[in-house]
């Protein structure tokens, strides 16, 4: 009798608990996430969505490089490519959650996709840095310090401070006694610009018909210059045709015969009318029937 019912005993309880496993599995959903490192995540820790717990780390392994980390979820939550899915501290002494930005706008992932997942550095990671960091500033004033000491033995940097306050001074000073002319100086260049700008403005209508004309004005020297370029050409043409004898120019130009014969026959023409108006009566028969 009480073998039957510790029996029976044994197989409720493998009963409950098969069925609670199954109900579990019913209610959750497992996605892998691929991470460059975990810094001391376990098994078993938080997975909050957006704040809310809802669920916890199943499993971890190393894949190459990176460590895969199986993430038990509540079955409604469905990762999409929107989704962030990043390791954060919450505690002071380096705790750590998988925490889940989860946004239901882009393509959602299926169980057999792996994520890939975002380290944020906590307290201590930073903590750890700034150790790095205080210790170069360190030797950075080790060093100041000592290039300190050693101007001052030489008498150089308290010169160059002495040198730096009295330009200072005397900076200070003509900017102090020139501050009313600077003043006018700036309230003239205003003056100027606004009368140049009113100048402008008002005859904005002139000066675009000035343009205009010098513009037309430029064209038309265009225009000239090919003419006497044109009539340059001409001119080098006859003048050649000349030097050669050519035409009736050309030849009277090179033969000096020609020209000393029509000179001669210039003069005559030129005496013979002088002497008809001389003695018109020579030349002139007037007879009355």
């Amino acid at each position: 009798m009480g073998v039957t019912v510790l029996a029976a005993l044994v197989i409720l309880v493998l009963g409950v608990t098969w069925l609670k496993e199954f109900s579990l599995q019913r209610k959750i959903r497992v996605w892998r996430v691929r991470f460059d490192q975990t810094g001391g995540l376990g098994a078993s820790d938080e997975v909050q969505v957006n704040g809310i717990r809802k669920g916890a780390v199943k499993a971890m392994q190393l894949d190459g490089d990176h460590v895969l980390v199986e993430l038990a979820l509540a079955a409604e939550v469905v990762l999409t490519h929107d989704s962030r899915v990043a390791i954060r501290n919450v505690g002071l002494m380096g705790e750590k959650v998988i925490g889940v930005d989860l946004k239901t706008t882009g393509e959602p992932y299926t169980e057999r996709d792996t994520i890939q997942g975002v380290y944020e550095k906590g307290v201590p990671e930073v903590m750890a840095e700034l150790g790095g960091t205080v210790t170069h500033v360190s030797h950075i004033a080790e060093e100041l310090r000592t290039m300190a000491e050693t101007l001052d033995k030489t008498g150089d940097f308290a010169a160059a401070l002495r040198n730096f306050r009295q330009t200072s001074e005397e900076l200070k000073l003509a900017v102090a006694e020139n501050r009313k002319g600077l003043r006018s100086a700036v309230g003239d260049f205003s003056a100027a610009a606004r009368t140049a700008r009113g100048l402008t403005t008002d005859r904005e209508a002139e000066l675009k018909r000035t343009l205009d004309q010098f513009s037309q004005a430029a064209e038309n020297l265009n225009k000239m210059s090919v003419r006497l370029d044109s009539l340059r050409a001409s001119i080098q043409v006859i003048s050649g045709r000349v030097e050669k004898g050519q035409g009736t120019l050309g030849k009277l130009v090179n033969d000096d015969q020609l020209y000393s014969d029509l000179n001669t026959s210039i003069q005559s023409l030129k005496a013979l009318i002088e002497d008809i108006k001389k003695n018109p009566k020579k030349y002139l028969k007037v007879s009355i029937f």
